[in-house]
């Protein structure tokens, strides 16, 4: 995705320290109401994620996690990775094709005990 525009106009992306980008779920639910209780996994893969290390990490540190499938492209688009880990204030703390290969690293980076 592009970079920020320089006149300050918001362009929607999924750029690790950005707010996660408004979409509207399936079911009408804004993706901005999956925010504020903990961190929350984006997976745009269409088909069952192994997230099994990565949750385990998560939850090994007593960290609030859900893990939330989303099937809407345009969601998909402005994250422009098939999955972004999104911070409980709604900022995009991590993002990638592919899970983390040292999830328990990864997890204490995102949380700020790295």
């Amino acid at each position: 995705p592009p970079a920020p525009a320089a006149d300050g106009g918001y362009v929607p992306s999924a750029r690790p320290g950005t707010r996660a980008p408004h979409g509207w779920l399936s079911d009408g639910v804004s993706t901005l109401d999956l925010f504020g209780d903990g961190f929350v996994l984006l997976d745009f893969g269409g088909a069952a994620s192994d997230i099994g290390p990565l949750a385990t990490a998560i939850e090994a540190r007593g960290v609030p996690f859900r893990h939330c499938p989303v099937d809407v492209p345009e969601i998909a688009a402005a994250c422009a990775r098939r999955f972004a880990l999104v911070r409980p204030d709604g900022h995009v703390a991590w993002r990638g094709d592919a899970l983390p290969g040292d999830p328990v690293g990864a997890v204490d980076i995102v949380r700020g005990a790295a």
